[in-house]
């Protein structure tokens, strides 16, 4: 039996709206809440793209607060799908795990980036939410322009 794994990617396309692109639609979230276009979008799509929305909007907000020089962040969020509770949950529930993969851009120091994505970790209520149904891990990725070798 294989395993069915939902997945949507997310990017920033203005500071307040994150663009997301799933396995058959694209459409924008405003302020990790709000969908900028309608569309006919899988139920465990749409519960992905809440996270990675609401993960975006507390990143923001928080980086700003914690002056961290964020550019744009790009958020990747894979589930694996319960199918035994897939008809009966519509909510985090409904996965077995959840994984997320947050790269933002940045100058900030990998050090700085980590103390951030933890404050976004405690201050996002969806994240804990998801945290309470679902193992969900969080992996940050930092992204060098170059590398100086001593």
């Amino acid at each position: 039996m294989s395993k069915k794994v939902v997945k949507v990617l997310g990017f920033s396309v203005r500071e307040s709206q994150l663009a997301i692109k799933t396995a058959n639609f694209s459409f924008t979230v405003k302020d990790g809440k709000e969908l900028v276009k309608e569309a006919q979008v899988d139920s465990q799509e749409l519960i992905l793209a809440k996270l990675a929305g609401s993960i975006h909007a507390v990143g923001n907000l928080l980086g700003t607060t914690l002056n961290v020089d964020l550019k744009s962040i790009q958020i990747e969020v894979s589930g694996v799908v319960d199918e035994t509770l897939e008809q009966k949950q519509l909510d985090a529930g409904v996965f077995k795990k959840i994984d997320v993969i947050v790269k933002p851009t940045s100058t900030a120091s990998i050090i700085v980036l980590k103390e951030w994505m933890d404050a976004v970790k405690l201050a996002c209520p969806v994240f804990a939410n998801f945290k309470q149904q679902t193992p969900t891990i969080v992996t940050l990725v930092k992204e060098y322009d170059h590398v100086n070798v001593a």
